[in-house]
This record gives C-alpha cells, structure tokens and sequence, in this order.
C-alpha cells in the first residue's frame, strides 16, 4: 500500500510538471533584400492568423552603407486571390537603423508581401514575394522546421558592427574584360640612363658644395673639381715654361743658321759652319715638339671624363641629365685614377624589364596595353609605354623571354629598382563575372571573396580569378552574378570568423 502511494505521488508530480512547462517559442525566420536605394534585413516569427508578432526591421542605406537613423516603416499583405490589401505600421526607430513593426497578420492563406520605408528624402519598397500565413501554430512550426538549417559555417557579423565599422559590398556583375599576360618585372635605366663620374687621373676632389643624393642636374653641370697629384716636372706652368724656352732656343737657332748662310755666302765662315747650325735648328725643333706634345698631353688627360682643364685642376661636368643617385665622392679626399664619384640616372624615362614566360612569348609582341603592379598599392599603375624591344633569345637561367619596354616616367611614379607584376593587355576580351579589386583576398596564395548571403551572414568563397582589367577582376568560379560580395571591411569579416553562427540573444529592439 505504502509503494502504491508513492507511486501515484511521482505520477501525480510528473503530470504537474508537464503542465506547468512553458510552451516552446517559435523559431525565428529572416529575410535580406536589396534595392538600389537600401538593404533591408528582417527578423520575425513564423506568421499565425490573428497571433500578434513583432518584425525587427534593419534598414542599411546603399550609398554609404551606414544605418538608416529616420522614417517608419510598414508592411503590405496582398492576398494573391482576390481580397483588400492589410497593412501593418512600424515605428521611428528605437536606435539608428533598427526599426521595429508589431501587429497580427491577416487571415490564414497565401499573401504578396512587401516592406515600405518612409524617411525625409528616401522613399523605398522592398517586394519579398510570396508568404504564408498559418490557421494555427502548430501548421506555422511545423513549416519552420521543414526550411533548411543555416549554413554551420557562415560567419556572423551583425548589423551593428557593419554601420560602426568600415563595410560596403557590391553585387557580382558580368563584365567584358581584357585577357592579359602576368609576369614579373622591374623597372630599371634606359639603355645610356646611368652614368658613373670617374676620377680621370689620380688627385683630390674639391667644390664649393658638395651635391646631394636626389640633386637633379642638366648634362655639363659642374660637379666639381679634381686636382691631381702632380710632381714639380708635371707642373703645367713648369711645362709651359719649358715649351717657352725650347721655343726660345729654336729662334736663337734660326737666327743663328741664317747668319751662317749669309756668312758663307760672303765666304766668311767655313761650310761646316751651315751644317752645325742647321742641325742645331732640327734639334731645336725637336725639343719644341716635345713640350708642347707634353703639355697637349697632360690637358687631355684631365679632360677625360668630362672635365675642363684649367691650371691643375679640372671641372668634373655631368655627362647626362638626370638624378644623382649616388655620392661617393668627400670634399678635399683623395682618389686614384678611375675611382667612381658620382652616380647619375636618368628618372623621367625608365625601362620596364618583364620576364615573359616562354609559352606567352609569340602573344608578349602584340598587345595593346601595359600596367603595373607594385606591392602595397591597392590597383595597378597604367603605363604609358613607348618603344618595345626583346633580344629574341629566352634565357637559359629564368626560361623566359625578357621583354623591355620604354615608360615615360614624367611624374616620377616609378622608382629605379622597384619590382613588382607586370600586367600585358591582349587584344582578346572576354564575358566574366566581375567584381571590384578589393573584394579578393588571398590564403596562401589561393584567392576568396566573402558572399554576404544574409543580411548578417557571410561565406568564404574561392574563387578561380580570370582577367584583370583595371579595378576588375573576372572570376571564372566560386560566385554568380547577382551576388554580394564584400568589397570594403573584408578583414573584419575575416576577424568575425572564429565566431560561430549568430548571438543567442539577437538583437535589443
């Protein structure tokens, strides 16, 4: 009797329990659309005839991606067979871009829905399609739970980061792009663009000022001046003095053969005497050439490499216009002969040095256009590219075909050295996908964009990437036109992605 008790106290209580369970809510349903105006992201409950239910309405504005902070919304019921239309009125906004609508849905059957939005100089429909409104909730659940769960892998970002953080996205779009040829490449001098001012002779630098790294100069611009080490007998006043006295001496020789010839005329003087004066005259001469082919000498040596001789020193000019890359020379230091001082390039007209791949080479010599991408630089550099020229040959070491090309360099963008990707623009174009440049991201080398396929839900998606042209790029997998990707706040995207699927609380409303 005891045991009976107690077992119909259990029972008794179990049934207690069950009855005061609460009733389990209904799930949640959203919708995301667009319009060229605004983006719409609703959350509600499943639709019950006559049962009161609150739209949690998030409303972006397109032009700037940010929240919309005004207006009212409301919501039309549009019976697809015949019957009035029921409308459901929403509130200002309870914070910028959350706006909320509370009432019952009409009778149970099947509607055209749409959402409407009001605000000082926007006016806006979002036309979401069909929807069903049930009899009871049970009917109402039970089409809840037939939809397909979210993806477990999308990545949450909520409405209030994307209106606080940077964030935009564009819809994938077919496009016709240029085909082009990828190969790296580097800017370099033009062939005579680079020039090394050497010491022509060994001595000791000297100017006024000392020119910098980054100094423009014009061909035959004074440098400085180098006076070399010279010994007493190299001396150019000893030399001239020299060439002075053996001029000297071949007119005392002259003068001395012509009284000899006339003394012999008279008889005077024996005809040896003719003789040794005019080998006098010879030697004299002799030496006269001598001097002045020392000194021609020595002027000439202090000329090379563009100088001016001047005394013992020579003006070191600029050989070409151009920028001083380099100064290796000191004011009053010594250098030996060929020791380089100065090093000028030429910057307004450089050479871009592509490494063509061997298969892309017979397409390399017919192109319409060039571009180039530095690393760092969001979109590539169009170049205006002159005179093409390419040795024929591949080389053994890259196995490619170097090409080179002459870009005028005007504004100075390009910088000696640089390295970077080298985009060859074929004639042929094709019909792709497109999306803008900043919406593809790298992993390792394999490229993905982040498809918004919700208002706050986002997938990485890779992609196969076709052309480039410009700012776009054709995609030949991984997305359809009609789809949003990211093209701005893609790294916090990225960052929300060790999060897992929505906040349990949702949103505050």
């Amino acid at each position: 009797m005891k045991k009976l008790l107690i077992l119909i106290a259990l029972a008794t209580a179990g049934c207690a329990r069950e009855a005061t369970a609460p009733p389990k809510e209904l799930p949640t349903l959203d919708v995301t659309d667009w319009t060229s105006k605004t983006e719409l992201y609703m959350e509600y409950p499943p639709l019950v005839a006559g049962r009161a239910a609150r739209f949690a309405v998030h409303l972006t504005r397109l032009d700037d991606f940010q929240a919309l902070n005004a207006g009212t919304p409301s919501i039309e019921f549009t019976p697809e067979s015949a019957g009035a239309k029921t409308v459901l009125r929403g509130t200002p906004p309870s914070r910028p871009g959350a706006f909320r609508v509370d009432g019952a849905p009409p009778a149970a059957g099947r509607y055209r829905w749409a959402l409407l939005v009001e605000a000082p100089g926007l006016s806006d429909r979002h036309a979401l399609g069909a929807v069903t409104v049930f009899a009871d909730e049970a009917s109402a659940k039970a089409d809840a739970e037939k939809r397909a769960p979210d993806d477990a892998s999308a990545i949450a970002y909520l409405k209030e980061q994307q209106w606080t953080n940077p964030f935009a996205t564009a819809p994938v779009r077919e496009a016709e792009l240029r085909t082009s040829i990828r190969a790296s490449a580097t800017i370099e001098p033009i062939s005579g663009g680079e020039a090394i001012v050497s010491a022509p002779a060994a001595g000791r630098f000297m100017a006024q000022e000392l020119v910098s790294i980054g100094a423009m100069v014009r061909a035959g611009q004074a440098l400085g001046r180098l006076e070399p080490r010279l010994s007493g007998a190299d001396d150019r006043a000893t030399m001239s003095a020299e060439l002075a006295q053996a001029q000297v001496a071949l007119e005392g020789a002259r003068a001395e053969q012509t009284r000899a010839e006339r003394l012999l005329a008279d008889r005077a003087v024996p005809a040896r005497r003719l003789e040794d004066a005019r080998r006098s005259v010879t030697a004299a001469e002799a030496r006269v050439r001598a001097a002045e082919s020392r000194l021609s000498q020595r002027d000439e040596t202090l000329n090379r490499g563009g100088g001016a001789a001047s005394g013992n020193a020579f003006t070191m000019t600029a050989p070409i216009s151009g920028r001083v890359a380099d100064v290796f020379a000191t004011l009053g230091a010594s250098y030996d002969e060929g020791a380089p001082l100065f090093r000028i390039v030429k910057t307004d007209e450089v050479e871009l040095r592509v490494q063509v791949p061997a298969a892309d080479a017979a397409a390399a010599r017919q192109l319409t256009d060039v571009a180039f991408e530095i690393p760092g630089r969001p979109d590539p550099m169009p170049l205006k590219a002159g005179h093409r020229h390419d040795p024929g040959v591949i080389d053994p070491k890259t196995g490619a075909l170097p090409v080179q090309y002459e870009i005028d360099n005007t504004n100075g963008q390009l910088l000696i050295g640089q390295s970077g990707t080298a985009l060859l623009y074929r004639h042929e174009r094709m019909n792709v996908p497109a999306v803008p440049r900043a919406a593809v991201l790298y992993d390792a080398g394999r490229p993905y964009v982040f498809v918004q396929i919700g208002g706050e839900r986002f997938a990485r998606r890779y992609v196969e990437i076709a052309a480039r042209d410009g700012d776009q790029v054709g995609l030949s997998s991984g997305v359809q036109p009609g789809d949003r990707v990211v093209v701005r706040g893609a790294y916090e995207v990225q960052l929300a992605s060790a999060a897992k699927g929505l906040p349990a609380e949702g949103h505050v409303h």
